[in-house]
């Protein structure tokens, strides 16, 4: 079975160039070759007419009436001039010894047309009563065909330069419009591979911008989608290690803590929820910090490390209660990994805002100490609710805050009737 062959978008593009500047000269030229030849023959009937006029000026009828020889003008442009009898038989001059048309002339009109070889134009000679001869221009039908012959070799030489020119340009032009749609295919092709970068110059071609800009903001929306879900599962692994280790240490204890594994265990559940929660969404809603953080202080809160709650806030926050849980999460947990001593939580109002402080006892931070996945994920979730996250104190028992705006009024008031 033979395979089609497939033609790039360069061979298509010039070969259609090339095909309508051929149609188009094929399709003007034909008519216009045509249009040529009937102009050489009318040009020469015109001359023939002239010359058969003066020659019947210079032919007495007299003398064609009384048989004497005649004496035959010169012809211009080569034409062959010659004197016939009514009979259309020949009396002098340059041509056929009958004549057809002369013959016909005896009708006294004038007469052109094919002539044997020639191309003929017959003028009767007319006497007083009756058609004493006529006078014959002619010239041979060759002559007037090499002519037309050399009309029509001068236009196809044209029409061949004309066609090599369209081929020239026809190249430029497949190149110029082809060249864009194939950069398209290699940045296609480096999206593929993972190169998110995409440089696409503008061509000019409307369609070829319109597809360079939807593949760069593709390449914008992927890039940032694989972004986010590397991050995702960077932040999920870091949130899931503590509860999935609490899990682990109560079940491997000689006598094994099942209640509090469970307990882990469901912590661990509502990790996993708030983190798919926080995977779809940007982080906006409506939480009560309070409830939020007493929950997370009876969590973390352990015999050797204790975690207490002071609150001076009765507001809502306009952040979701599973972004806040996790960010709040991370602060506790970090304060009780790299800290010491009782780990303190604060909810105060401050301002249009609500502090959320973990502090705990310990050296602080370092002076080079750069925020790890724990941090950067709750300033991260923080910052897309419209809040921040301020390191209050790095000395010694450091205190890291979370900024969050508070809820507009009506949201803060529907929460507490809801949980009345």
């Amino acid at each position: 079975m033979r395979r089609s062959r497939i033609r790039s978008t360069r061979t298509r593009i010039h070969h259609a160039i090339v095909l309508v500047v051929t149609l188009a000269l094929v399709l003007f030229g034909v008519p216009l070759a045509v249009v040529l030849d009937r102009l050489v023959t009318s040009q020469a009937l015109a001359g023939l007419q002239r010359d058969a006029t003066r020659g019947v000026a210079a032919v007495p009828d007299n003398v064609l009436e009384a048989g004497t020889p005649v004496r035959v003008p010169t012809g211009t442009n080569n034409s062959l001039i010659s004197v016939y009898d009514a009979q259309g038989d020949w009396v002098a001059g340059a041509g056929p010894q009958r004549s057809a048309l002369a013959a016909r002339a005896v009708d006294g009109h004038e007469h052109d047309g094919h002539d044997g070889a020639d191309l003929a134009v017959v003028v009767p000679v007319l006497s007083d009563t009756s058609i004493a001869g006529s006078v014959r221009a002619g010239v041979p039908l060759a002559r007037l065909r090499a002519q037309t012959y050399r009309i029509w070799g001068l236009l196809t030489v044209l029409a061949v330069f004309v066609i090599a020119v369209a081929v020239l340009l026809a190249r430029r032009s497949a190149i110029r419009i082809a060249r864009p749609f194939e950069n398209l295919t290699t940045a296609a092709r480096s999206l593929g591979v993972g190169q998110y970068d995409v440089h696409l110059p503008r061509s000019g071609i409307t369609e070829a911008d319109a597809a360079g800009d939807a593949l760069r903001d593709s390449a914008r929306q992927i890039e940032e989608l694989l972004r986010h879900e590397r991050n995702f599962v960077r932040d999920a692994s870091h949130q899931l290690r503590t509860p999935l280790a609490a899990v682990l240490l109560a079940l491997e204890q000689p006598k094994p803590d099942v209640p509090t594994a469970v307990a882990r265990a469901r912590d661990l559940e509502a990790t996993i929820a708030d983190l798919v929660l926080l995977r779809r969404r940007t982080g906006h809603g409506t939480a009560d910090p309070v409830k939020i953080a007493q929950a997370a202080v009876q969590r973390w809160s352990t015999a050797g490390r204790p975690v207490v709650l002071r609150s001076d806030s009765d507001r809502s926050v306009a952040i979701s209660g599973p972004a806040l849980r996790q960010s709040l999460d991370v602060l506790i947990d970090n304060a009780l990994r790299h800290g010491s001593g009782t780990v303190t939580v604060t909810v105060e109002p401050y301002g249009d805002s609500v502090f959320i402080e973990v502090a705990d006892e310990g050296p602080g931070f370092a002076d080079d100490a750069a925020f790890g996945t724990g941090l950067n994920l709750a300033t991260s979730v923080i910052e897309r609710a419209g809040g921040s996250l301020l390191i209050r104190r790095r000395a010694c028992q450091p205190r890291v805050a979370l900024l969050v705006p508070g809820a507009p009024a009506s949201e803060g008031v529907l929460q507490s009737s809801s949980k009345r």
